[in-house]
Protein backbone atom coordinates (compact mmCIF):
# COMPACT_ATOMS: atom_id res chain seq x y z
CA UNK A 1 0.00 0.00 0.00
CA UNK A 2 1.63 3.32 -0.82
CA UNK A 3 1.47 5.92 2.03
CA UNK A 4 3.17 9.33 1.36
CA UNK A 5 5.62 10.29 4.52
CA UNK A 6 8.00 12.51 2.62
CA UNK A 7 6.22 14.82 0.01
CA UNK A 8 9.88 15.46 -1.79
CA UNK A 9 8.90 11.78 -2.89
CA UNK A 10 5.90 12.42 -4.62
CA UNK A 11 5.65 14.16 -7.75
CA UNK A 12 1.98 14.01 -8.20
CA UNK A 13 2.22 12.12 -11.40
CA UNK A 14 -0.97 9.58 -10.64
CA UNK A 15 0.19 6.45 -12.05
CA UNK A 16 -0.55 4.53 -8.58
CA UNK A 17 -4.18 6.06 -8.80
CA UNK A 18 -4.49 4.80 -12.18
CA UNK A 19 -3.26 1.65 -11.88
CA UNK A 20 -5.20 0.54 -9.06
CA UNK A 21 -8.15 -1.51 -10.25
CA UNK A 22 -9.95 -1.50 -7.09
CA UNK A 23 -10.39 2.09 -7.22
CA UNK A 24 -8.58 2.35 -3.76
CA UNK A 25 -6.72 5.30 -4.38
CA UNK A 26 -7.51 9.16 -4.67
CA UNK A 27 -5.42 12.15 -5.41
CA UNK A 28 -6.15 14.31 -2.91
CA UNK A 29 -5.13 17.93 -2.47
CA UNK A 30 -3.17 19.06 0.74
CA UNK A 31 -3.03 22.17 2.65
CA UNK A 32 -0.64 23.87 -0.36
CA UNK A 33 -2.75 22.71 -3.19
CA UNK A 34 -0.79 19.71 -4.30
CA UNK A 35 -2.53 16.46 -4.95
CA UNK A 36 -1.17 13.05 -3.54
CA UNK A 37 -2.38 9.59 -2.97
CA UNK A 38 -4.88 9.01 -0.39
CA UNK A 39 -5.79 5.18 0.32
CA UNK A 40 -8.92 3.76 1.10
CA UNK A 41 -8.01 0.73 3.44
CA UNK A 42 -11.35 -0.69 2.92
CA UNK A 43 -10.91 -1.23 -0.80
CA UNK A 44 -7.17 -1.62 -0.48
CA UNK A 45 -6.23 -5.31 -0.77
CA UNK A 46 -2.55 -5.06 -0.09
CA UNK A 47 -1.37 -6.03 -4.06
CA UNK A 48 1.36 -3.29 -4.00
CA UNK A 49 1.10 -2.88 -7.70
CA UNK A 50 0.63 0.77 -6.94
CA UNK A 51 4.88 0.66 -5.19
CA UNK A 52 5.74 -1.27 -8.50
CA UNK A 53 4.72 1.44 -10.86
CA UNK A 54 5.40 4.35 -8.91
CA UNK A 55 8.22 6.18 -10.88
CA UNK A 56 9.78 7.53 -7.67
CA UNK A 57 10.38 4.99 -6.15
CA UNK A 58 11.51 2.45 -8.97
CA UNK A 59 14.31 3.30 -11.59
CA UNK A 60 13.31 1.70 -14.94
CA UNK A 61 15.49 1.60 -17.59
CA UNK A 62 15.81 4.90 -19.46
CA UNK A 63 17.21 6.46 -22.77
CA UNK A 64 20.18 8.71 -23.49
CA UNK A 65 20.27 12.22 -24.96
CA UNK A 66 22.46 11.08 -28.17
CA UNK A 67 21.26 14.23 -30.69
CA UNK A 68 21.12 17.72 -29.48
CA UNK A 69 19.79 20.53 -32.05
CA UNK A 70 18.50 24.03 -32.77
CA UNK A 71 16.03 24.06 -34.03
CA UNK A 72 12.71 26.38 -35.91
CA UNK A 73 9.44 25.47 -37.55
CA UNK A 74 9.23 27.04 -40.94
CA UNK A 75 6.24 27.96 -41.18
CA UNK A 76 6.34 31.44 -39.40
CA UNK A 77 2.56 31.27 -38.35
CA UNK A 78 2.89 28.49 -35.92
CA UNK A 79 5.72 29.81 -34.70
CA UNK A 80 3.78 33.31 -33.22
CA UNK A 81 1.30 30.34 -31.90
CA UNK A 82 3.74 28.50 -29.92
CA UNK A 83 5.82 29.51 -26.95
CA UNK A 84 8.88 29.03 -28.68
CA UNK A 85 9.65 27.93 -32.07
CA UNK A 86 6.83 25.54 -33.07
CA UNK A 87 8.44 22.66 -32.37
CA UNK A 88 5.49 20.90 -30.94
CA UNK A 89 3.15 21.52 -33.14
CA UNK A 90 5.53 19.82 -36.24
CA UNK A 91 5.11 16.32 -33.87
CA UNK A 92 1.34 16.96 -32.84
CA UNK A 93 0.78 17.21 -36.54
CA UNK A 94 2.73 14.71 -37.57
CA UNK A 95 0.97 11.72 -35.45
CA UNK A 96 -2.56 13.43 -36.38
CA UNK A 97 -1.96 12.68 -40.29
CA UNK A 98 -1.63 9.09 -38.93
CA UNK A 99 -4.66 9.20 -37.46
CA UNK A 100 -3.36 9.60 -34.00
CA UNK A 101 -4.20 11.19 -30.55
CA UNK A 102 -2.01 13.91 -29.09
CA UNK A 103 -1.88 13.98 -25.17
CA UNK A 104 -0.90 17.46 -23.33
CA UNK A 105 -2.02 20.68 -21.17
CA UNK A 106 -4.93 22.08 -21.91
CA UNK A 107 -6.84 25.04 -20.05
CA UNK A 108 -10.42 24.30 -18.74
CA UNK A 109 -13.52 26.67 -18.91
CA UNK A 110 -11.95 28.15 -15.57
CA UNK A 111 -8.54 28.19 -16.54
CA UNK A 112 -7.33 25.23 -14.21
CA UNK A 113 -4.91 23.16 -16.41
CA UNK A 114 -5.76 19.40 -17.20
CA UNK A 115 -4.35 16.78 -19.24
CA UNK A 116 -6.51 16.08 -22.18
CA UNK A 117 -6.35 15.34 -26.09
CA UNK A 118 -6.68 16.31 -29.36
CA UNK A 119 -7.83 13.96 -32.05
CA UNK A 120 -7.96 16.81 -35.00
CA UNK A 121 -6.49 20.48 -35.52
CA UNK A 122 -8.95 21.93 -34.14
CA UNK A 123 -8.61 20.57 -30.60
CA UNK A 124 -4.61 20.71 -31.30
CA UNK A 125 -4.45 24.28 -30.90
CA UNK A 126 -5.68 23.76 -26.81
CA UNK A 127 -2.20 22.27 -26.08
CA UNK A 128 0.26 24.44 -27.43
CA UNK A 129 1.89 26.93 -25.61
CA UNK A 130 3.19 26.54 -22.01
CA UNK A 131 1.36 26.64 -18.95
CA UNK A 132 3.29 26.70 -15.91
CA UNK A 133 0.88 25.01 -13.51
CA UNK A 134 0.72 21.21 -12.37
CA UNK A 135 -1.55 19.69 -14.84
CA UNK A 136 -4.10 17.51 -13.23
CA UNK A 137 -3.35 14.02 -14.87
CA UNK A 138 -6.78 12.48 -14.29
CA UNK A 139 -7.40 9.22 -16.01
CA UNK A 140 -5.09 10.30 -19.44
CA UNK A 141 -2.21 7.10 -18.83
CA UNK A 142 -5.83 5.42 -19.13
CA UNK A 143 -7.14 6.68 -22.25
CA UNK A 144 -3.87 6.81 -23.65
CA UNK A 145 -3.33 2.73 -23.40
CA UNK A 146 -6.98 2.63 -24.40
CA UNK A 147 -5.58 4.45 -27.99
CA UNK A 148 -2.97 2.30 -27.95
CA UNK A 149 -3.77 -0.93 -27.09
CA UNK A 150 -6.14 -0.02 -30.27
CA UNK A 151 -3.80 0.38 -32.93
CA UNK A 152 -3.76 4.22 -32.52
CA UNK A 153 -0.46 6.65 -32.83
CA UNK A 154 0.08 8.16 -29.46
CA UNK A 155 2.24 11.06 -28.83
CA UNK A 156 1.81 11.93 -24.86
CA UNK A 157 3.60 15.17 -23.77
CA UNK A 158 4.03 16.12 -20.61
CA UNK A 159 6.77 17.15 -17.70
CA UNK A 160 9.26 14.70 -16.99
CA UNK A 161 7.74 13.59 -14.15
CA UNK A 162 4.57 13.00 -15.91
CA UNK A 163 6.39 10.97 -18.53
CA UNK A 164 7.98 8.60 -16.21
CA UNK A 165 4.49 8.01 -14.55
CA UNK A 166 3.19 7.21 -18.24
CA UNK A 167 5.79 4.90 -18.99
CA UNK A 168 5.68 3.05 -15.34
CA UNK A 169 1.69 2.75 -15.85
CA UNK A 170 2.06 1.01 -19.44
CA UNK A 171 4.43 -1.68 -18.11
CA UNK A 172 5.29 -2.55 -21.62
CA UNK A 173 6.46 -0.63 -24.27
CA UNK A 174 4.16 0.02 -27.36
CA UNK A 175 5.55 0.37 -31.33
CA UNK A 176 3.03 3.05 -31.36
CA UNK A 177 3.73 5.42 -28.61
CA UNK A 178 5.99 8.17 -28.64
CA UNK A 179 6.51 10.47 -26.13
CA UNK A 180 8.09 14.48 -25.77
CA UNK A 181 9.16 15.89 -22.31
CA UNK A 182 10.34 20.00 -21.71
CA UNK A 183 13.04 20.53 -19.62
CA UNK A 184 11.21 21.32 -16.63
CA UNK A 185 11.57 24.36 -14.11
CA UNK A 186 9.12 22.73 -11.62
CA UNK A 187 5.50 23.00 -11.05
CA UNK A 188 3.52 25.02 -9.16
CA UNK A 189 0.71 25.16 -6.83
CA UNK A 190 -2.25 24.78 -8.80
CA UNK A 191 -4.65 26.30 -6.02
CA UNK A 192 -1.94 29.25 -5.97
CA UNK A 193 -2.82 29.78 -9.58
CA UNK A 194 -6.84 29.72 -9.25
CA UNK A 195 -6.65 31.67 -6.76
CA UNK A 196 -4.33 34.40 -7.98
CA UNK A 197 -6.74 34.22 -10.89
CA UNK A 198 -10.07 34.82 -8.54
CA UNK A 199 -8.58 37.58 -6.56
CA UNK A 200 -7.28 39.74 -9.43
CA UNK A 201 -9.76 39.08 -12.44
CA UNK A 202 -13.41 38.22 -12.95
CA UNK A 203 -12.41 34.31 -14.55
CA UNK A 204 -15.50 34.44 -16.97
CA UNK A 205 -14.41 37.72 -18.62
CA UNK A 206 -11.04 36.07 -19.35
CA UNK A 207 -10.46 34.48 -23.28
CA UNK A 208 -7.24 33.50 -23.15
CA UNK A 209 -3.96 33.62 -21.14
CA UNK A 210 -0.57 33.81 -22.61
CA UNK A 211 1.84 32.66 -20.16
CA UNK A 212 4.28 33.60 -23.00
CA UNK A 213 3.39 36.69 -24.44
CA UNK A 214 6.24 37.81 -27.45
CA UNK A 215 5.17 40.79 -28.16
CA UNK A 216 8.80 42.22 -27.08
CA UNK A 217 10.32 38.69 -28.21
CA UNK A 218 10.30 35.67 -27.43
CA UNK A 219 13.17 35.92 -25.05
CA UNK A 220 11.35 38.82 -22.92
CA UNK A 221 8.05 37.35 -22.95
CA UNK A 222 5.91 37.59 -20.31
CA UNK A 223 2.10 36.73 -18.62
CA UNK A 224 -0.50 38.38 -20.60
CA UNK A 225 -4.30 38.08 -20.06
CA UNK A 226 -7.35 38.95 -23.06
CA UNK A 227 -10.84 39.94 -22.20
CA UNK A 228 -13.84 39.57 -23.74
CA UNK A 229 -14.33 43.47 -23.81
CA UNK A 230 -11.27 43.45 -25.91
CA UNK A 231 -8.85 44.74 -22.97
CA UNK A 232 -5.34 43.11 -22.46
CA UNK A 233 -3.81 43.06 -19.07
CA UNK A 234 -0.52 43.81 -18.53
CA UNK A 235 -1.19 47.16 -20.73
CA UNK A 236 1.82 47.59 -23.49
CA UNK A 237 4.46 50.21 -22.96
CA UNK A 238 6.06 52.15 -25.02
CA UNK A 239 9.44 51.49 -23.26
CA UNK A 240 8.94 48.28 -24.05
CA UNK A 241 9.55 47.14 -21.03
CA UNK A 242 6.30 45.22 -18.79
CA UNK A 243 6.25 44.90 -15.33
CA UNK A 244 5.72 40.71 -14.79
CA UNK A 245 2.16 39.75 -12.61
CA UNK A 246 3.49 38.67 -9.12
CA UNK A 247 2.70 34.90 -9.83
CA UNK A 248 5.24 34.84 -12.57
CA UNK A 249 8.06 36.53 -9.97
CA UNK A 250 6.84 33.56 -7.28
CA UNK A 251 6.90 30.81 -9.77
CA UNK A 252 10.49 31.80 -11.26
CA UNK A 253 11.69 32.61 -7.45
CA UNK A 254 10.26 28.67 -6.53
CA UNK A 255 8.55 30.25 -4.11
CA UNK A 256 5.65 28.12 -4.07
CA UNK A 257 6.91 24.56 -6.17
CA UNK A 258 5.73 21.39 -5.63
CA UNK A 259 8.72 20.23 -2.71
CA UNK A 260 9.75 17.17 -4.90
CA UNK A 261 10.52 19.78 -7.65
CA UNK A 262 13.59 20.94 -5.32
CA UNK A 263 15.37 17.19 -5.32
CA UNK A 264 13.98 16.23 -9.03
CA UNK A 265 14.73 12.30 -9.79
CA UNK A 266 13.65 12.81 -13.33
CA UNK A 267 16.70 15.16 -14.64
CA UNK A 268 19.93 14.54 -16.49
CA UNK A 269 20.95 12.95 -19.93
CA UNK A 270 18.84 10.18 -18.87
CA UNK A 271 15.25 10.54 -20.08
CA UNK A 272 11.84 7.98 -20.20
CA UNK A 273 10.96 10.09 -22.96
CA UNK A 274 11.96 9.90 -26.88
CA UNK A 275 12.28 13.36 -27.47
CA UNK A 276 12.88 16.51 -25.19
CA UNK A 277 12.20 19.94 -26.11
CA UNK A 278 12.83 23.42 -24.47
CA UNK A 279 13.58 27.03 -25.43
CA UNK A 280 17.33 27.52 -26.06
CA UNK A 281 18.46 30.22 -23.81
CA UNK A 282 22.33 31.24 -24.84
CA UNK A 283 21.44 30.74 -29.10
CA UNK A 284 22.99 34.31 -29.34
CA UNK A 285 26.48 32.88 -27.31
CA UNK A 286 26.33 29.06 -28.93
CA UNK A 287 24.52 29.56 -32.87
CA UNK A 288 24.15 33.77 -33.41
CA UNK A 289 23.38 33.10 -37.03
CA UNK A 290 20.18 30.80 -35.67
CA UNK A 291 18.95 33.20 -33.37
CA UNK A 292 15.18 34.70 -34.15
CA UNK A 293 13.30 36.85 -32.01
CA UNK A 294 10.28 34.79 -32.87
CA UNK A 295 12.01 31.83 -30.45
CA UNK A 296 14.73 29.23 -31.13
CA UNK A 297 14.06 25.45 -29.58
CA UNK A 298 16.27 23.01 -28.63
CA UNK A 299 15.32 19.31 -29.52
CA UNK A 300 17.25 16.42 -28.26
CA UNK A 301 16.98 12.73 -29.67
CA UNK A 302 16.68 10.04 -26.75
CA UNK A 303 15.76 6.82 -28.88
CA UNK A 304 15.80 5.29 -31.38
CA UNK A 305 11.69 6.30 -32.18
CA UNK A 306 13.11 9.93 -31.81
CA UNK A 307 15.05 9.43 -34.43
CA UNK A 308 12.48 7.84 -37.03
CA UNK A 309 9.97 10.76 -36.23
CA UNK A 310 12.79 13.40 -36.46
CA UNK A 311 13.29 12.05 -39.99
CA UNK A 312 9.78 12.46 -41.14
CA UNK A 313 9.70 16.23 -39.74
CA UNK A 314 13.38 17.44 -40.39
CA UNK A 315 11.87 19.08 -43.51
CA UNK A 316 9.66 20.95 -42.11
CA UNK A 317 11.91 22.74 -39.94
CA UNK A 318 15.66 24.70 -39.92
CA UNK A 319 17.49 23.15 -37.78
CA UNK A 320 21.96 22.79 -36.55
CA UNK A 321 23.65 20.06 -34.44
CA UNK A 322 25.11 21.42 -31.35
CA UNK A 323 26.69 20.12 -28.07
CA UNK A 324 24.67 18.99 -25.36
CA UNK A 325 27.32 21.01 -23.07
CA UNK A 326 25.41 24.19 -24.22
CA UNK A 327 22.01 23.03 -23.32
CA UNK A 328 23.45 21.92 -20.08
CA UNK A 329 24.64 25.59 -19.00
CA UNK A 330 22.21 27.99 -20.41
CA UNK A 331 19.22 25.51 -19.33
CA UNK A 332 20.80 24.11 -16.44
CA UNK A 333 17.21 22.97 -15.19
CA UNK A 334 18.71 19.86 -17.46
CA UNK A 335 20.41 17.93 -15.15
CA UNK A 336 19.73 19.68 -11.46
CA UNK A 337 16.89 20.97 -9.66
CA UNK A 338 16.40 24.35 -8.08
CA UNK A 339 16.45 25.45 -4.43
CA UNK A 340 13.46 26.67 -2.68
CA UNK A 341 13.12 30.22 -1.72
CA UNK A 342 14.26 30.83 1.65
CA UNK A 343 10.57 32.18 2.26
CA UNK A 344 8.26 29.25 0.97
CA UNK A 345 7.50 28.44 4.33
CA UNK A 346 6.31 31.97 5.03
CA UNK A 347 4.66 31.91 1.96
CA UNK A 348 2.45 28.86 2.58
CA UNK A 349 1.48 30.22 6.52
CA UNK A 350 0.12 32.89 5.16
CA UNK A 351 -0.98 32.44 1.56
CA UNK A 352 -4.34 31.89 2.77
CA UNK A 353 -5.22 34.99 5.15
CA UNK A 354 -2.98 37.82 2.98
CA UNK A 355 -3.40 38.54 -0.73
CA UNK A 356 -1.24 37.00 -2.96
CA UNK A 357 -0.23 40.35 -4.85
CA UNK A 358 1.09 41.88 -1.31
CA UNK A 359 2.53 38.54 -0.25
CA UNK A 360 4.76 37.58 -3.20
CA UNK A 361 5.53 41.06 -3.74
CA UNK A 362 6.68 41.51 -0.01
CA UNK A 363 8.26 38.63 0.53
CA UNK A 364 10.48 38.88 -2.91
CA UNK A 365 11.40 42.64 -1.89
CA UNK A 366 14.68 43.12 -2.21
CA UNK A 367 15.87 45.93 0.44
CA UNK A 368 17.80 48.77 -0.76
CA UNK A 369 21.28 47.78 -0.24
CA UNK A 370 21.02 45.06 -1.77
CA UNK A 371 19.50 46.31 -5.30
CA UNK A 372 22.60 48.79 -5.08
CA UNK A 373 24.86 45.77 -4.70
CA UNK A 374 23.18 43.93 -7.54
CA UNK A 375 23.66 46.63 -9.58
CA UNK A 376 27.17 47.13 -9.28
CA UNK A 377 28.05 43.38 -9.44
CA UNK A 378 26.17 43.36 -12.80
CA UNK A 379 27.93 46.41 -14.21
CA UNK A 380 31.26 44.87 -12.91
CA UNK A 381 30.77 42.03 -15.03
CA UNK A 382 29.84 44.15 -18.44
Amino acid sequence: MIEITDKSKCCGCGACSQICQFDAIKMQEDEEGFLYPTVDENKCTECELCLKICPINNDNPKNYISKCYAAINKDSKIVSLSTSAGMFSIFAEHILKLKGVVFGGVFDEYFNVKHSYAENMDDLDKIRRSKYVQSYIGGSYKQAKTFLDNGRYVLFTGTPCQIAGLKNYLQKGYENLYVLDIICHSVPSPRVWKMFLEQNFEISKIEKINFRDKSFGWDKSYLKFYFSDGTVCPLHKKSGKVENLSYYKGFFSMLYSRPSCHDCKFRGAKKYSDMTMADFWGIKNVIPEMYDTKGVSVLTLNSEKGYEIFKEIKNKIIYKETNIKYLELYNPCLVKSLSPHPKRQDFFDSYQTEPLNDLINRLLHKPFLKRCFNFLKNRLRK
